[in-house]
């Protein structure tokens, strides 16, 4: 077979891969998802481009990101509560300036950072060596960045592993050294003389034998084997952290009439019944309930007192009991905004200053904030700083709107009906 021919089918064989790869990413829903899916597809138009072209060159197959493509997704599917790819996050270097860090596969609900590589093991000793062209960075100099962002980027106030997975094997005095950096090194280790063995990957262009046996073994069966460190940093009610920071939105939620059972109103205001709606299909108090299960309860000084404004003004008689009783359970501290959240964060859009105080408080503290304030949550993050928060659905005051609203009751056929009117009218 001609040396071209040979090549075309090899290509063609990669993009049976992309599509399969494509197939299988279709299934997974973590955020960035679709960004992947997207240099899938552009990859694939690319070797497509190139196989109707009938000019294929070897570099052509040896430079697919597909084969790094494909490292990634086999670590995605084998590793442990996978939430983002292709997450970016920003490293604040020691002269001030920034720089945007582009972690493969935030798992473990957050608390691992994992950077897949797909490199030849050789080609990674000799940069690290100091063997590189001018200007090229060697794993080290990435592990490096890494661990700084890690620190710089806290989850639940633990700094995210970090993982680096080499699809194709490291050499052991490299693993060493970036196991003396806080890396956890996950791939095979080679020794001296096997890593002599992985020099195939260059080869004659003329021999198209060595060709089809070097890119068979380079792609084949890429696997990936995550390090599970058998920690979850999920934010939900099985968090082992003893406090919690509550805000505005989460006390009127706690407190509201819609959480404790007169939920079935139409009310005048549209957002009112929106939430009486959401409130049926999704009860919140029971989520908040378990939540603060065995947790102190702390707020801040700004926030209890815009809750007690806010009660004062709006609510029922119920509701201002039940406010009562909950302010009951908490400890008010001051307004201590932490270090980070005021060097980072800029007033502003969803940037308010109470919210800053409520969050930063928490942060401060070290607690997991209670919020249902999700604008704020994704403005701060957009300005590098991601605070440990529980969001859940808001929930307003109602008691004080019921006399205009229209009471609903639940029929036999488990729709809701206003009261009084007739159950077989659509």
């Amino acid at each position: 077979m001609a040396h071209e021919d040979v090549l075309i089918n090899l290509l063609e064989e990669k993009i049976l891969d992309g599509e399969k790869l494509l197939t299988t990413v279709s299934i997974i829903n973590v955020n960035g998802i679709e960004k992947l899916q997207k240099k899938f597809e552009q990859e694939i138009q690319f070797l497509l481009k190139v196989t109707k072209s009938k000019k294929a060159k070897k570099e052509h197959l040896l430079c697919t990101n597909l084969s790094h493509f494909e490292a990634l997704v086999s670590c995605l599917v084998g590793s442990y509560d996978p939430v983002a790819v292709l997450q970016t996050f920003v490293l604040t270097k020691s002269d001030g300036s920034s720089k945007r860090i582009c972690v493969d596969i935030v798992a473990e609900k957050g608390q691992q950072w994992i950077k897949v590589i797909a490199r030849n093991p050789k080609a990674l000793s000799q940069l690290s060596t100091g063997e590189g062209e001018f200007g090229q960075r060697s794993i080290v100099d990435h592990a490096v960045e890494y661990t700084e962002c890690a620190h710089q980027h806290p989850h639940i106030f633990k700094t995210p592993k970090v993982v680096f997975q080499f699809a194709c094997g490291i050499e052991k005095t490299l693993a060493d050294r970036l196991d003396s950096l806080g890396i956890i090194v996950s791939g095979r280790r080679l020794g001296n003389s096997e890593l002599l063995l992985q020099e195939g990957d260059c080869v004659s262009a003329n021999d198209d034998d060595d060709l089809q046996t070097c890119v068979s073994k380079r792609y084949a069966d890429v696997h990936c084997s995550i390090v599970n460190s058998g920690t979850s940093s999920v934010i939900n009610c099985n968090h082992d952290d003893q406090k919690l920071n509550l805000d505005v939105t989460a006390m009127l939620a706690y407190v509201s009439g819609l959480t404790n059972g007169r939920c079935n109103f139409k009310f005048k205001e549209p957002v009112l019944t929106q939430q009486a709606e959401w409130e049926r299909a999704k009860p919140v108090k029971p989520v908040l309930d378990q939540l603060f299960e065995g947790k102190s309860l702390f707020c801040c000084e700004s926030a209890v007192k815009d809750f007690q404004s806010i009660v004062s003004t709006l609510g029922g008689p119920g509701e201002v009991s039940r406010a009562n009783e909950l302010l009951a359970r908490i400890t008010v501290i001051p307004d201590m905004t932490s270090l980070r959240a005021q060097a980072q964060l800029k007033l502003g859009g969803k940037i308010k200053q109470r919210s800053l105080a409520v969050f930063g408080t928490g942060d401060a503290v070290r607690a997991v904030t209670v919020s249902a304030n999700a604008g704020f949550v994704r403005a701060a993050k957009c300005q590098g700083v991601e605070f440990a928060v529980f969001v859940h659905e808001s929930r307003a005051l109602t008691e004080g709107k019921e006399h205009d609203a229209r009471a609903l009751v639940l029929t036999c056929d488990s729709k809701i009906q206003p009261v009084g009117s007739d159950v077989n009218r659509r």
